[in-house]
């Protein structure tokens, strides 16, 4: 968009789009979609486009809404604070904007009132991608297995982040193979991935992994690298970023759980579009929520 000059009080707004999503913390709205009315309000300067009266002068605010469209039906958060934060981040990386200002509002979410919602305005900030993402799957006695690898992962390298579990089909694999749990977590680490991935073969083995030339037989644990930072590299091992993030749904939605505005390396497109463009209905995915006692919640590792 340009530089902008604070002190001009110029402004574009987007108000009343109505979206639909999955948003709350009950059981019902974990399951049925319900309306979020978003406004939208951002700096910019009106002056060239005035005095051209040239669309190519003016901001695209309609790519803009569609984008927030986009993110919002993806999403899957459980309070209206967190999707409007994370639309913030997104919005203002992806399209440059100085600050930004959203009203997100979920009608009739309190009984008597006709509407609540948060109001916030952030600024943008130089944001890297200086993290290393990891993607973690198991079907035998995954919970486990999963345990085992988050605690030595926080070990090795310290998590930043994590997603929530996620029940998956097997991809290519055999009639009855036990369905996968998947997971993906960020560690900041500056370890090579040469390094990473011969310390991820010594924690699969540990975790009797055996590896055959059936790259879709079911298995105790398997951990693959997605990303590291912002590098793009391809060799006979192993390319990133990961092949499987726009194509394997056990893979993209728990990554767009924790990096929604992520930019994948050598493309122009964050996670949450390639999250809204995933049309493969064969791969079914759910995020698991009821966990038993002993697994997840209650596993000594932090951040959850």
């Amino acid at each position: 968009m340009g530089s902008y000059d604070l002190e001009n009080q110029d402004f574009i707004f987007l108000t009343g789009l109505r979206i639909s999503c999955i948003i709350g913390i009950f059981d019902w709205e974990r399951r049925q979609k319900q309306d979020v009315v978003l406004d939208l309000r951002f700096p910019t300067n009106v002056r060239k486009a005035s005095l051209n009266d040239h669309i190519d002068d003016a901001v695209d605010y309609k790519r803009i809404a569609k984008a927030a469209i986009a993110f919002v039906e993806k999403s899957r958060f459980e309070l209206v604070e967190t999707l409007a934060e994370r639309l913030a981040d997104y919005l203002l990386v992806n399209f440059q904007l100085p600050e930004l200002f959203i009203r997100l509002s979920k009608p009739g979410a309190v009984r008597g009132s006709k509407d609540v919602g948060v109001e916030i305005t952030r600024t943008r900030t130089t944001l890297a991608n200086g993290l290393v993402y990891l993607s973690l799957g198991s079907n035998l006695e995954p919970s486990s297995h999963l345990k085992n690898a988050l605690i030595a992962i926080n070990r090795q390298f310290g998590l930043a982040g994590i997603s929530h579990i996620y029940e998956t089909s097997p991809v290519g694999g055999k009639k009855g193979q036990p369905f996968f749990w998947n997971m993906v977590v960020s560690v900041d680490t500056d370890e090579k991935p040469k390094e990473i991935r011969r310390w991820i073969g010594r924690l699969e083995k540990q975790e009797g992994r055996v590896r055959t030339l059936d790259r879709y037989r079911s298995r105790t644990l398997d951990v693959d690298i997605l990303l590291w930072k912002n590098l793009i590299q391809k060799n006979r091992s192993y390319a990133l970023p990961h092949p499987d993030i726009p194509t394997k749904a056990f893979v993209l939605f728990p990554l767009l759980e924790i990096a929604p505005n992520l930019v994948v390396p050598g493309t122009s497109q964050a996670v949450v579009e390639l999250a809204h463009a995933f049309r493969n209905k064969q791969q079914s995915i759910r995020q698991l929520k009821n966990l038993p006692p002993s697994t997840f919640k209650t596993w000594p590792v932090t951040n959850f």
